[in-house]
């Protein structure tokens, strides 16, 4: 069991991983009133987060945000360590936020559960992966969650926050607490589902938009201005794939969604066009094309008018479709899903707020005519409008 009750309980903090993500977080901390330990196994990468923590904070300094006394005070909480036993030895809380690969992930979180005090609280940075089985690891799986910042950390506002079945309720709501005492504004992942709040929110995003293009029905650029220029999101759906990666990311963590046994674990292949970008090497900006090419250009060509005919419905009416599974499962509530997808991913609307905004039946008919788009079974089944939905439509309800 774990002392701490308030946040004011959490003295001092650790960070294992000093990567973008795990800096971020160590110096959101620090400028927060918390003592904070770093480490990394690259000593390397150890200097170079001290050196970019102190960017970061001139910066929230020139920007107004901080004042240049709060700065110098939290760069003399922040400190790094020579080693994770060093690093952990007096934490009160401890974020890991190493490697995204499961394996690696459980070997930390053994050695956290041997070197923290016994009453330490131990979180995640994974987007998506198995918080369970990280917390089922160590000897103490009631003080386990996770916490999954977006990047960069100093300067977005949400955390998700995800319960396990062996979470203890008291920690998952000081963690909450937490979270929001240190400037931050938390949602709350009731149950450990594959890519918890907003990323599984992207994924039909995303999917939608590839099928659509796969099945011949709409130009990478219609949709793209469909949804940029007229739903107002910062990135269309292929744009945002190139921009982060999508394409690789989804191709080569097909197998372990597949594998994954959480609620709501996936059962679908990804879109045939990802695996034929893939095989091709076409993983967006980074290797010059994805879906769009980038040989002699930054940006993609985008044009505002081309997505004037385009139904921006055939993209929303999966991500409603999924934002209510998680409501219908109890994985989330209605306003921190929305709350989620303008925070995390800047988006205009909630889907819920637009689920309201065109009506349930308008959706739920657009979500069978997905179903009859697609030959794989699975994947047929996957767009049927879920139950909520149905039941929404049906009684002439909103969502709020």
């Amino acid at each position: 069991m774990t002392r701490l009750d308030t946040p004011a309980d959490v003295g001092e903090a650790a960070v294992v991983g000093a990567g973008e993500m795990g800096r971020g977080i160590a110096a959101v901390q620090a400028l927060a009133g918390r003592d904070v330990r770093l480490f990394d196994v690259d000593e390397d990468q150890l200097a170079e987060a001290e050196e970019h923590v102190e960017w970061s904070t001139g910066k929230a300094v020139e920007n107004g945000q901080v004042t240049e006394e709060e700065r110098e005070a939290a760069l003399d909480r922040l400190s790094t360590a020579d080693s994770m036993a060093e690093a952990v030895a007096k934490a009160d809380f401890v974020t890991e936020a190493v490697v995204e690969r499961q394996a690696v992930k459980e070997s930390v979180f053994r050695d956290l559960d041997e070197y923290a005090p016994e009453d330490a609280v131990l979180a995640t940075n994974t987007s998506g992966l198995n918080v369970t089985r990280l917390a089922e690891v160590t000897d103490r799986p009631g003080q386990v969650c996770g916490t999954h910042w977006f990047n960069p950390p100093m300067l977005m506002e949400l955390v998700e926050v995800i319960e396990t079945e062996h979470v203890d309720p008291d920690v998952a709501d000081l963690m909450i607490e937490y979270i929001e005492d240190i400037g931050k504004t938390p949602i709350r992942c009731r149950k450990d589902v594959p890519s918890f709040i907003v990323n599984r929110c992207f994924r039909p995003y995303g999917e939608a938009a590839a099928w659509l293009a796969y099945y011949g029905e709409a130009e990478k650029e219609a949709v793209d201005s469909a949804m940029k220029y007229r739903e107002d999101f910062p990135m269309g759906p292929f744009e945002l794939a190139d921009f982060t990666g999508g394409i690789q990311l989804r191709v080569e963590g097909e197998r372990d969604h597949l594998e994954d046994d959480r609620l709501l674990a996936y059962d679908t292949r990804v879109c045939p066009l990802l695996h034929e970008l893939y095989e091709e090497g076409h993983y967006g900006r980074k290797s010059g094309k994805g879906y769009y090419d980038y040989t002699d250009r930054d940006e993609p060509h985008i044009p505002a008018t081309a997505g004037r005919e385009f139904d921006p419905m055939l993209v929303w009416a999966p991500v409603i479709n999924e934002a209510a599974k998680m409501v219908q499962h109890d994985v989330a509530t209605v306003e921190d899903v929305d709350t989620g997808m303008k925070l995390g991913g800047n988006w205009p609307v909630g889907p819920f707020e637009k689920a309201d905004e065109v009506g349930a039946k308008t959706v739920v008919r657009y979500c069978v005519d997905w179903a009859e788009r697609h030959d794989p079974f699975n994947k047929a089944m996957e767009t049927l409008p879920c139950d909520l939905l149905v039941e929404t439509a049906k009684a002439g309800e909103r969502f709020y």
